[in-house]
C-alpha cells in the first residue's frame, strides 16, 4: 500500500512537472533578461539600504 501511495505521488509530481515545464524559459535571450532584472532589483534593493543606514546616521546624530 505505501509503495502504491509512492507511485501515486511520483506519478502526481511528474505530470505536474510535464504541465509547467516549459522550453522557452531557457533560451538565452530569456536567461540573459532575467538576470539583468535580478541586477536590477539587487541594485535598487542597495540603494535602498544605503539610504536607509545614511538616514539612521543622521538621526543617531541628533
Amino acid at each position: 500500500m505505501v509503495r502504491f501511495i509512492i507511485l501515486v505521488l511520483l506519478i502526481a509530481i511528474g505530470v505536474w512537472g510535464w504541465q509547467n515545464f516549459n522550453p522557452e524559459h531557457f533560451t538565452k535571450e530569456n536567461i540573459e533578461a532575467q538576470i539583468k532584472k535580478e541586477k536590477t532589483i539587487n541594485a535598487v534593493q542597495q540603494g535602498r539600504e544605503q539610504r536607509r543606514l545614511e538616514a539612521e546616521k543622521v538621526m543617531d546624530q541628533f
